[in-house]
């Protein structure tokens, strides 16, 4: 498996791209490389290191739907 992950194009897989943008981005803020060089190698890290889940957590924060629950249990607390 690390083999086909260390070989992936990820302008064949958007939406594995798309999800490593959303952890990086959390992850890194303002220091977030998001290089297709530097995404294999993060994608490979986490992989290595059984932490495949931080990609769909990092989709879950950064989804709408939970950014607006947030907001509003915000406003309603003031």
């Amino acid at each position: 498996m690390e083999s086909i992950i260390k070989n992936i194009e990820l302008m064949c897989t958007p939406y594995t791209k798309e999800l490593l943008i959303k952890y990086v981005s959390l992850q890194y803020e303002e220091d977030a490389d998001c290089s297709d060089e530097s995404l294999k190698t993060e994608l490979l890290w986490l992989y290595e290191n059984n932490e495949l889940d931080r990609l769909i957590l990092a989709e879950y924060l950064n989804s709408d739907a939970v950014k607006m629950t947030i907001a509003n249990k915000v406003q309603t607390i003031w």
